[in-house]
């Protein structure tokens, strides 16, 4: 090659008619010196092309980049030549050499391999294209280099590795694993959430069957980590909502026993006892928790304000969807009305009757109105007690399994209403973290029997993922939104593609990517953009329908917005491409590898 450490040999394949011993000359530019005469010729390998500029990447790994008037004649890949035919202030001025030089991107994956004397083999071809796509060299050393280092993690996408290591990642196996699902769209923490609360049941089925104890002990450990975590906004509201009735019940039966408080001939009493029934309906904070998130400061950070703009998304859309505001059912996704048909709670009501529950009990359990947090907490008090033939038919339970997975999904989930409460993500990533070490030492506890080995894998990869998660934050303000709506739980990736310095010089200028995966929907990429009081929106559905929907209500959520005291605008267009996380966030507006960039004049 005509270049080595930087320096242009003359290799005597110019063919311009220049002299071959002209005055060597040095140019200075950044960090890299150049040493070369005119006529040198300069060869590399066509790492970029943007409108009329060409990147070139040398077999050392440098990269040239200059203006070339038909620049899109080349494509990323081929192997291109360049004569020198001067320099002036700094500037290297070129001129291409024939086409006959030009080689196609297989055709270059497979010469470097043929004079890195490697075989032609599928992972080779594929480790040597990476190399090109990330702007490396592909000399033998470089190529060997990258060969060994892709064996080291042989499940992983070659092209995740070479990518992971250029960015400077942790080249360990959990973060490179975890930069292959994330680059490849596999990383939906809400996939792992159902596949870890599944092999939690059938770890505690597996041990029903070979050890009763075990599996008494395993069941009374998942409940009570289960159990520890705060009542969800919804599940709060409802149970301030039944103290309401029941108190409102209570007093309201006791006005009517009095005649001399209450009359139906005295209107204004009435009036202020109805009024005193409708604030008491107002949600009352509980916990010393909840006081002090009621009372932290509200906040007007630009990520506050993107998940504002969020959930009126959702809510609106989300409340279109059910059709005038009704909702197909009367449950919250907490209530076993809503995890369980009346078939499976019936069977569970009487399984848990014939232990000793009462009816009395149960009966909220057979009309849908008990929690899964309260179901759990009576079969909780059940276990020590029950015989092993008892405690095996309420494992046995289907009920039981939706039951104990349903609690787990809505502790690691957010509804729209709850996203809107101020540290509600920070709080749930805690909650997620602390029960996770829990069930992973539950799992190791029984990973000899029953499928405890599954659980420690599955909680292992859900820690990587949030892990990576945090390393993506060091630079970029990036979230997984696992998201509880009405009917199901969707997936959603909140981009903000403006660095975090970036944010702290201008903090009135963002720019936003919000993506939602939802059964209702499809794919949902919004591109949100604000400079000062101005927002702009686009919407990239992949479905007419979606498409439609938001069409229709996009002038209330304008509105909500405009009342905020912002500008709105959107526009809908069809979704086209997959979110690239490396290329459309990771390297958004950054520098890749180390570029060392010249003016030259390509043109012949």
């Amino acid at each position: 090659m005509a270049i080595m450490s930087n320096n242009i040999q003359n290799n005597g394949g110019g063919n311009s008619g220049l002299s071959t011993t002209a005055t060597r000359r040095t140019v200075r530019t950044g960090n890299t010196t150049l040493s070369f005469r005119d006529g040198d010729t300069l060869r590399g390998v066509v790492s970029d092309v943007h409108g009329n500029e060409i990147t070139i990447t040398m077999d050392d790994g440098s990269s040239f980049t200059g203006k070339l008037g038909d620049a899109s004649r080349y494509s990323i890949g081929q192997k291109a030549a360049f004569i020198i035919t001067g320099s002036d202030a700094g500037t290297i001025y070129m001129k291409s050499m024939s086409d006959a030089y030009l080689l196609g991107m297989d055709d270059t994956i497979e010469q470097a391999l043929e004079e890195a004397g490697l075989p032609k083999t599928v992972r080779n071809f594929d480790v040597v294209k990476s190399l090109l796509n990330n702007q490396q060299s592909i000399s033998r050393e470089n190529i060997m280099n990258n060969l060994q280092l892709c064996a080291r993690y042989p499940d992983a996408d070659v092209n995740s590795v070479i990518t992971a290591n250029r960015l400077g990642f942790p080249m360990d196996k959990a973060s490179v694993t975890q930069f292959d699902q994330y680059a490849n769209q596999t990383h939906q923490l809400v996939n792992r959430m159902d596949t870890l609360a599944d092999s939690v049941n059938s770890m505690i089925s597996d041990l029903a069957s070979s050890d009763p104890d075990m599996a008494r002990r395993a069941l009374t450990d998942t409940i009570d980590i289960a159990l520890d975590s705060l009542p969800s906004l919804e599940e709060f509201n409802l149970a301030t909502s039944k103290v309401t009735d029941s108190m409102a019940l209570t007093e309201t039966q006791t006005l009517i026993s009095d005649e001399n408080v209450l009359s139906a001939t005295n209107p204004d009493e009435a009036e202020t006892l109805e009024q005193a029934l409708l604030d008491s309906e107002e949600p009352l904070m509980g916990s010393e928790d909840e006081v002090a998130l009621s009372n932290k400061e509200t906040g007007n950070s630009p990520f506050n304000r993107v998940k504002q703009l969020f959930t009126d998304i959702t809510d609106r859309a989300m409340s279109s969807l059910r059709g005038d505001e009704q909702q197909t059912t009367s449950f919250i996704r907490e209530q076993a009305g809503f995890i369980l048909s009346e078939t499976e709670r019936a069977d569970l009501a009487d399984t848990l009757e014939s232990q000793g529950l009462s009816q009395e009990i149960t009966k909220g359990l057979r009309d849908g109105s008990m929690t899964a947090r309260e179901v759990l907490t009576n079969i909780r008090g059940l276990i020590d007690a029950s015989s092993n033939e008892q405690l095996k038919a309420i494992i046995d339970s289907p009920a039981l399994k939706k039951i104990l997975k349903g609690q787990f999904l809505t502790g690691w989930t957010l509804s729209p209403a709850g996203l809107k409460e101020e540290g509600s993500i920070e709080q749930l990533y805690t909650r997620i973290n602390a029960q996770l070490d829990s069930l992973g030492n539950l799992g190791k506890l029984f990973a000899a029997q029953g499928s405890g080995d599954k659980v420690v894998l599955n909680t292992s990869d859900m820690q990587s993922n949030i892990q990576f998660m945090q390393q993506l934050n060091e630079q970029f303000a990036y979230l997984q939104l696992p998201l509880k709506l009405s009917e199901n739980n969707a997936h959603g990736d909140l981009y903000v593609m403006t660095k975090k310095n970036s944010i702290k010089q201008s903090p009135d200028n963002l720019k936003v990517l919000l993506h939602l995966e939802m059964d209702s929907l499809g794919q949902l990429d919004i591109h949100i953009t604000k400079e000062h009081t101005n927002i702009a929106t686009k919407f990239y559905v992949d479905n007419n329908s979606a498409k439609a929907l938001l069409e229709r209500n996009i002038e209330m959520l304008k509105d909500a917005i405009n009342n905020q005291g912002y500008a709105f605008t959107s526009e809908f267009l069809d979704k086209e491409k997959q979110i690239d996380i490396v290329k459309d966030f990771i390297e958004k507006d950054a520098p890749v590898g180390n570029i060392s960039r010249y003016n030259f004049d390509l043109r012949a």
